[in-house]
């Protein structure tokens, strides 16, 4: 025999309820997951923290790399002794340490953003 889709789900006004019910719980369930999936990204946690730490680390150290290779090669084309690589590799350095203070405060600013969507949303 052929079954109608009208056949698994009666006119019985009790068993539409039971499926309101179980529909409206499921949302409620599936609500409060993607709520706690989504919260663990806005919190620092561990692993958070250290990609953020070798986040400001890399940008020091590129800074630093990049300035003293700049001196260094400046050194070797006009023959002068190390006055270029030093020069540059201070300048690399400051230009880390700014670019690392202005990262840190975006993060920051970001963070603030997020503590207060938190609150609002609560």
């Amino acid at each position: 025999m052929a079954s109608s889709g009208g056949d698994k789900f009666p006119d019985d006004p009790e068993a539409k309820d039971g499926l309101k019910s179980d529909l409206a719980d499921f949302e409620a369930r599936l609500r409060k997951t993607q709520k706690a999936h989504q919260e663990p990204l806005n919190n620092a946690g561990r692993g958070t923290a250290m990609g953020i730490a070798f986040r400001l680390t890399t940008e020091l150290v590129a800074g630093i790399i990049v300035g003293g290779g700049i001196g260094l090669l400046l050194d070797k084309w006009l023959g002068t002794g190390p006055l270029f690589l030093l020069v540059f590799f201070f300048l690399g350095m400051a230009a880390g340490i700014l670019n690392v203070l202005k990262t840190a405060k975006q993060m920051t600013a970001q963070a603030e953003l997020d503590a207060k969507s938190d609150n609002q949303g609560s």
